[in-house]
């Protein structure tokens, strides 16, 4: 049991980043799960329910920028230069994608509350979180190159790729979307944006993480 333990932790010393790296590949085994449950529903004819507004979809989509969240914030708590600039405007655009994914319109609420919602409070609150975001890059644009060097790094690829299914669900929201079974597509392709964000997340928190590790 002794021998055991000494084992286990001269592993951990050998491998500081093993349990991150074990939780990424959960995160893709996590993908490939979700992924399948919502499509067999989907086979099986629950397509317009799940997607239905404030529905399953939906509400997993909110819980994913949640989980999205948190390796940003913490790469913004933990980083340094480059990595700390780049997990500070992610976490600002994710809380940006969770309100807009919140959708106040449809919260209800008292009258006053109502009647802000569907006179743009929602623009107003996207546009109050996304400004920030210029500023604070343009306040460090000392890391811009090292920001660049990020976005070319192998782990920034689910960035891209979940970059470009979220505009994919933006284009077929406003142009194709035109009933229950195609909005259920919509919400599809959007979740799996989000997913890949989560991935692309926890590959920074990773880069970070390897940082702290590493002997100055």
């Amino acid at each position: 049991m002794g021998a055991h333990s000494h084992a286990n932790a001269d592993f951990r010393t050998r491998n500081p980043l093993a349990s991150e790296k074990r939780i990424r590949h959960f995160i893709i085994v996590g993908i490939v799960f979700i992924n399948a449950a919502f499509l067999a529903a989907w086979w099986a004819g629950y397509g317009p329910p799940l997607s239905k507004e404030h529905g399953i979809l939906e509400h997993t989509q909110l819980l994913v920028l949640l989980s999205v969240f948190v390796p940003f914030f913490l790469g913004w708590r933990y980083g340094v230069e480059e990595e700390k600039t780049a997990s500070g405007a992610l976490s600002m655009l994710t809380a940006a994608a969770f309100v807009r994914e919140l959708d106040v319109k449809t919260l209800g609420g008292p009258d006053w509350f109502r009647w802000l919602s569907h006179h743009g409070l929602q623009e107003i609150l996207l546009v109050a979180m996304t400004l920030p975001i210029l500023w604070y890059l343009a306040r460090r644009r000392h890391h811009w190159w090292g920001l660049i060097r990020l976005a070319l790094a192998p782990a920034a690829m689910p960035l891209f790729v979940a970059g470009t299914l979220l505009v994919v669900a933006v284009e077929f929201d406003r142009d194709i979307a035109v009933d229950a079974e195609l909005r259920f597509w919509e919400e599809f392709i959007e979740l799996n944006g989000y997913l890949f964000l989560l991935l692309s997340a926890w590959n920074h928190w990773l880069i970070i993480q390897r940082r702290r590790c590493t002997p100055a």
